[in-house]
């Protein structure tokens, strides 16, 4: 169903609420491409108020965007059409939105006039500091309430240079009612692997009595949960809950809906927000994400000293779980030999105006070092692209082949290169205590635009390129390494990363996969070019047979596979990305694996879990399927997990035995 026809459907549900209980005042979720028709915007910013075809803020596309530029200062206002507040004496605004720092913390505000903007009265402003997904729901009284034709405005405050963008969606204005379930969010990734899937969502009290209990409704492809949930949520406040029944995702696009269907054993009072949609992508199947640093600096600066010195204690913390390229720049002072014009490109790229400057993901943080904790939130958070190759050298020479892997269809990406120097320390020092550097960009191929790419599912990429490096400023040829990242063109999000295998063959692929029509046999052919000493064979992202000298593998239970996945193995652990084949595509709605033999407690659980089990191995994932905590060896008898530095919430155990699977729901209080 087009966003357009729901928004129909919204306004015509939204009058006849009106009309009986008066809840919902003014309701705009930005559909259309154009302003919405009697909206206006001040005079200083007419242009910096549009619609962009993004679900930044987490709605539903289209959302309602502020730009940096032109350059804006001062108030920027977005005026709504008139109100009627005739006989109300306070009122609720909520909306969502996502703010995208750049350099300095910003403001935003709602205000209200009731003579066509000429008097503005201000009724909530909050400044942010921090890039990220925000959700607002106030109640407030405004000198301009029980009048008749009042018009509201979000406004940004300050100079719009300071801010990459801010997105909007969900503007809302009504009159408090006594009971009110807002359906806030289905917490499923936007792209999940394909397997069993846990349902969650999330729910906001927006009326003034306190919800005990509610029913929810969750379809998706032609299938439907409905069950009840006891709870006890305070006016304002939001919980989140999960389905006893899973859901068994194969690869496809998928819509999905989240329904509250009755609160307190009554109609909800404001039907309109009862309902949050989502478009969630299904992948052939996941892999390790690495979160990528990028680290704009100098040997003339002496304020970079602390930022290299504490993210340089991260990276010791933290072997093989990051990828890291440093731009070296000419300033504050000239004189870096490692200065080149490719760093200079990507600093305008991210806005740099100074040295110390980090950016982490895509994310622009100035000279914020990144915590543990946040690097443990992208490591163990999954993605859905690949990343293998290797690099060799002749003589002077750096020879460079790679092969990129999607699992799921992915447009308009860049696929960054570098060239790096694991240690320099020939830089132009002043005597700042560092005498030397590490992860010095050196080349990026094939320059600082990178390669703008599409990537179907299941179809792999190859690049290859030679450089020369006795034209840069190298200093010892056996001390390089490639880094690789592919960067969204939009978002600006990295989708993952990794260091390519050093100074040896690059590790080919098999060939033809296939898997008979009875489904019971896969085959392939052997690499192109270079020798494996042998093959792991997934089936439904399961391992199946690891290391195998054979090019097939006969399969004993076909019924229920959706896909199949062939890695090549090379001596050193050395692997080559996956061939992969879907096989079907569907979903099926199951209750949550469990089993009574395995005691999991205390349950809710504050610092340590207890696991009375025989397993090979325990892992812990959050609601979005990132892995959180696991242990590697066989284990016996009571296990003890300590989960204290787990945020509160819904987590999975899954619990890895001889047998087979078992699955658990912890809440961490």
């Amino acid at each position: 169903m087009k966003k357009t026809l729901l928004l129909t459907i919204a306004l015509f549900i939204s009058a006849a609420v009106f009309s009986q209980n008066r809840s919902i005042i003014l309701r705009e979720t930005f559909d259309s491409m154009q302003l919405p028709t009697g909206w206006t915007t001040s005079d200083n910013s007419t242009e910096n108020w549009t619609i962009s075809a993004t679900n930044r803020a987490g709605g539903e596309a289209n959302e309602l965007k502020f730009n940096n530029e032109p350059k804006a200062i001062g108030v920027s206002r977005i005026i709504t059409t008139p109100v009627d507040l005739t006989g109300l004496s306070s009122i609720v605004v909520s909306f969502r939105h996502f703010f995208e720092k750049k350099s300095a913390s910003a403001m935003i505000g709602i205000a209200t006039s009731a003579n066509n903007g000429q008097t503005w009265n201000s009724v909530w402003t909050q400044t942010y500091s921090e890039t990220g997904q925000y959700n607002v729901i106030k109640s407030i009284s405004t000198p301009d309430m029980g009048k008749a034709n009042v018009v509201f405005c979000l406004y940004f405050q300050g100079n719009s240079t300071n801010i990459s963008n801010w997105f909007f969606d969900d503007f809302e204005i009504s009159s408090l009612v006594t009971i009110d379930a807002k359906a806030q969010s289905i917490d499923m990734g936007d792209i999940v692997p394909a397997g069993d899937t846990e349902i969650s969502f999330s729910i906001q009290n927006t009326g003034s009595d306190v919800i005990t209990s509610f029913e929810a409704q969750f379809k998706m492809n032609g299938e439907t949960i409905t069950e009840s949930f006891e709870t006890e949520l305070a006016q304002y406040e939001e919980a989140q809950f999960t389905f006893t029944k899973s859901i068994q995702l194969t690869p496809n696009t998928y819509d999905s809906e989240i329904k509250i269907t009755s609160v307190n054993g009554e109609n909800d009072q404001n039907t309109v927000n009862n309902i949050a949609r989502k478009n969630i992508r299904v992948a052939l199947n996941k892999t390790q994400r690495l979160p990528m640093f990028e680290h704009f600096s100098s040997s003339t600066c002496s304020s970079c000293v602390p930022l290299e010195r504490t993210m340089q204690e991260l990276r010791d913390n933290n072997p093989g779980k990051y990828v890291y390229t440093k731009y070296v720049m000419n300033w504050p002072a000239p004189g870096d030999p490692y200065y080149i014009e490719d760093g200079g490109k990507r600093k305008n790229f991210y806005n740099v105006g100074g040295v110390p400057f980090l950016a982490y993901n895509g994310i622009g943080r100035s000279n914020k070092a990144v915590t543990q904790e946040e690097l443990d939130e992208i490591y163990n958070s999954p993605a859905f692209i690949d990343i293998k190759g290797s690099f060799n050298t002749e003589g002077n020479n750096i020879n460079v082949v790679m092969d990129i892997m999607s699992y799921i269809d992915i447009n308009n990406v860049k696929v960054h290169v570098t060239v790096n120097e694991k240690t320099t320390t020939e830089n132009f020092t002043y005597d700042y205590g560092l005498k030397e550097f590490h992860h010095v960009m050196m080349k990026m191929y094939p320059n600082a635009e990178g390669n703008t790419s599409d990537f179907k599912a299941g179809e792999y990429q190859r690049f290859e390129f030679s450089h020369d490096m006795s034209t840069t400023f190298n200093e010892e040829i056996e001390d390089l390494e490639i880094a690789v990242w592919i960067q969204d063109i939009d978002t600006r999000e990295i989708l993952n990363s990794r260091y390519l295998y050093e100074y040896c063959n690059h590790p080919y692929p098999v060939q033809n996969l296939q898997l008979t029509e009875d489904n019971k046999t896969i085959s392939w052919e052997a690499p192109e070019k270079n020798t494996p000493v042998g093959y792991n064979v997934y089936i439904n992202n399961e391992l199946v047979a690891e290391n195998t000298k054979e090019l097939s593998y006969t399969i004993e239970n076909a019924d229920g596979i959706y896909g199949i996945e062939v890695v090549a193995v090379y001596e050193n652990n050395i692997t080559s990305i996956g061939a992969v084949k879907q096989i079907k595509s569907e979903v099926s709605i199951k209750d949550i694996e469990t089993n009574d033999n395995v005691n999991v407690y205390p349950n809710p659980v504050n610092d340590i879990l207890y696991i009375e089990t025989q397993a090979l191995t325990i892992e812990i994932y959050d609601v979005y399927g990132r892995l959180q905590d696991y242990e590697t060896t066989r284990l016996q008898g009571n296990v003890a997990i300590d989960v204290a530095d787990l945020k509160s919430g819904i987590y999975f155990v899954k619990i890895n035995t001889e047998k087979g699977n078992i699955v658990k729901r912890i809440i961490k209080q």
